[in-house]
């Protein structure tokens, strides 16, 4: 007779999770909508349109892991209310001005590593959704 092996019991196999080589978070506004006085041609000069902004923030680790202490977290609502405010400081000749004004107010906050910008005129063509220009900065 021949011995016959038991079937073994299924144990458990450790998952091995991998090894993480780093991480990164964004903050993200999509879409925000604002009239703004933005134009180089004198139609331009002395009323506003609508444009759209939509940010990106990636932010330090630190940022990544508020915990409980939310005053770490970078906060989309600020954000938004920054973008307003800047945007309706002061006429902007080109929407390439306005991304980097933008971006170098958003890089005050040292908690930012990268920023990228999309900006964009809803009504510039009678038959385009929209224009604009996207920008991008890092550290």
């Amino acid at each position: 007779m021949k011995p016959t092996l038991a079937p073994a019991e299924a144990a458990p196999v450790p998952r091995a999770e991998p090894a993480a080589s780093g991480e990164r978070l964004s903050v993200r506004v999509e879409g925000l909508r604002l009239d703004a006085e933005v134009g180089v041609y004198a139609s331009e000069h002395g009323r506003k349109q609508p444009i759209t902004v939509s940010l990106e923030a990636e932010v330090v680790s630190e940022a990544a892991h508020p915990g409980a202490d939310l005053g770490h977290a970078v906060n989309y609502a600020a954000l938004a209310e920054t973008v307003r405010q800047v945007v309706g400081r002061q006429h902007h000749e080109l929407l390439e001005d306005l991304a980097q004004a933008l971006a170098d107010t958003m890089f005050a906050d040292p908690r930012i590593v990268r920023i990228a910008l999309k900006v964009d005129k809803l009504t510039a063509l009678a038959d385009a959704a929209s224009v604009g220009v996207s920008y991008e900065r890092w550290r």
